[in-house]
């Protein structure tokens, strides 16, 4: 039986659609469970700043707009959640993140962009899969 869901989220179609299963999982198979929704921004690494703003509040703002959409959807649909947002390595990060709360299965969308492209550039599902405690339920 799973209690605590891990949704990783970066405001794409796939991640709405994981989102959208990992609900239907809470209100229907396992309506106990929590959810934790999760967003992660690249780290990004300059020597100078780009902008007079500086780059960890944009990374910051952006993914609140991310995690606003979900959040509300969670609400509306009376789904036990909190959101989490943080910076680093994605599929590490997530990995990390189930470790450290005790989640017992993430959900997550895979954008499906080919096998060429995962061995050039790897995926965060890929990494995911790779390194996750816990099973991992890939969306397409």
């Amino acid at each position: 039986m799973y209690n605590h869901i891990l949704v990783p989220i970066d405001g794409s179609q796939q991640s709405d659609r994981a989102l959208d299963h990992a609900i239907k999982l809470s209100k229907h198979g396992y309506p106990n469970a929590r959810i934790t929704i999760i967003h992660v921004s690249p780290q990004i690494i300059l020597n100078e700043p780009l902008m007079s703003v500086p780059l960890s509040d944009t990374l910051a703002e952006e993914g609140q707009k991310i995690v606003e959409p979900a959040s509300a959807k969670l609400m509306e649909n009376r789904v036990a959640f909190k959101s989490v947002t943080l910076t680093g390595d994605p599929s590490t990060t997530i990995c990390q993140q189930a470790d450290t709360d005790g989640h017992d299965l993430i959900v997550m969308g895979c954008r499906g962009v080919g096998l060429m492209s995962e061995i050039l550039l790897g995926s965060v599902s890929h990494g995911v899969i790779k390194h996750a405690n816990c099973p991992v339920l890939i969306i397409k």
